[in-house]
């Protein structure tokens, strides 16, 4: 008798009106189906860990590297400076001419430019060159060159980073339309004093 009572009472549970509670067998079904959606979800996320894979990411990630462009010694003239002023201590280096030379182009540095610097609170030096290049074969091209001077751990050492990122203007159609196409990095080492120049190496971003 108990076990017809058991069998009625899920018949009815399969088929009862809303608000009637849930059979046994209903609920093993909903138990079933979540394991399925479960084993799915876990499915999709073995297959992406996968994709992910050293072995995987040699194929669908690239790894930049760094092509050298040319190296420049651009002379300087002696710093004006404005003093101290709200966001730290602003002076300015005129640009004053040199060479430039790289495996596929050279030429000369024209001496209309300028290096704009401010030395921040912090003691670190944001650098924002602009000036032009005159290719040997005549092109020009114009050089907006920003980066960073942070200082060494005492006043006397030597900075301790300096990296450049040149912004190349060249003329459309030109032999030098790539260097509007590609990004750059670059280096900045000063000559001694006597010298009033600065070598700056750049190198295009692969």
């Amino acid at each position: 008798m108990a076990a017809n009572d058991s069998d009625s009472t899920a018949g009815a549970g399969d088929a009862g009106p809303p608000g009637v509670s849930v059979s046994r067998r209903s609920v093993v079904a909903a138990a079933v189906a979540s394991a399925a959606v479960f084993a799915e979800s876990i499915g999709r996320a073995s297959a992406t860990a996968a994709r992910l894979e050293p072995g995987h990411m040699q194929e669908d990630f690239h790894t930049p590297g760094l092509e050298f462009v040319f190296q420049a010694t651009v002379s300087i003239a002696p710093v004006i400076s404005f003093g101290r002023v709200s966001y730290g201590l602003r002076r300015i280096i005129p640009i004053t001419g040199g060479r430039f030379h790289g495996p596929r182009l050279s030429g000369e540095v024209l001496d209309e430019g300028q290096d704009t610097q401010l030395v921040r609170p912090d003691g670190v030096t944001e650098i924002c060159a602009r000036y032009a290049l005159r290719a040997d074969d005549g092109e020009l091209i114009y050089i907006i060159n920003s980066g960073l001077i942070v200082p060494g751990a005492s006043p006397t050492a030597k900075p301790s980073y300096v990296r450049t990122q040149p912004k190349f203007e060249a003329a459309v159609g030109g032999r030098y339309e790539w260097l509007n196409k590609s990004l750059f990095i670059g280096t900045l080492h000063p000559l001694p004093v006597e010298q009033r120049a600065v070598v700056i190496r750049v190198f295009r971003v692969t």
